[in-house]
């Protein structure tokens, strides 16, 4: 008998205004949606990198076909192992939506894009979780400021039974 080691899985986190947009696209659309998340944590896919649209900075993003007529994407950023950088830690959901006159870019491009203050209070509590320790305490001390205050982040587990067939 051989025993195989299971391949650990990347996190999801969603972006708060993300989950919104998942809701409202259509239903075959958010259906390949979560197909794709489920693809993604287990690296099996991997979207190209987003190129800077024209005045939108999305150079650190990456994006997935939804559709078989490519009208909708899916925008997110992924976060690798520094030792190990073909190890998937993490995948950020930042945006969903059409294409059509860039809007999921304009979005995504919106949502990424610093305040004066740094990023909006939802999305540094999104990004500080991801980078929590086991015990779900904030890995750093800006990342526990990040959270304070602010609403706590989705997390989509990818665990057996959440598992699409």
């Amino acid at each position: 008998m051989s025993v195989t080691a299971a391949r650990a899985l990347a996190e999801v986190s969603v972006h708060p205004e993300a989950l919104t947009d998942l809701l409202a696209v259509p239903a075959h659309v958010r259906e390949l949606a979560i197909r794709y998340l489920d693809r993604l944590v287990r690296s099996e896919v991997r979207g190209p990198v987003l190129e800077d649209h024209v005045g939108r900075e999305l150079s650190a993003a990456r994006k997935i076909y939804l559709d078989e007529r490519n009208l909708y994407r899916l925008v997110y950023t992924e976060r690798r192992a520094q030792a190990h950088p073909r190890h998937l830690q993490a995948i950020h959901v930042i945006a969903v939506g059409e294409r059509r006159d860039l809007a999921v870019y304009e979005t995504a491009a919106r949502r990424l894009r610093p305040t004066p203050r740094g990023l909006p209070p939802r999305f540094q509590a999104a990004l500080a979780a991801s980078r929590t320790t086991g015990d779900h305490r904030p890995a750093t001390a800006s990342a526990a400021a990040a959270v304070r205050g602010a609403a706590p982040p989705l997390v989509i587990s990818a665990s057996p039974a959440a598992r699409l067939t």
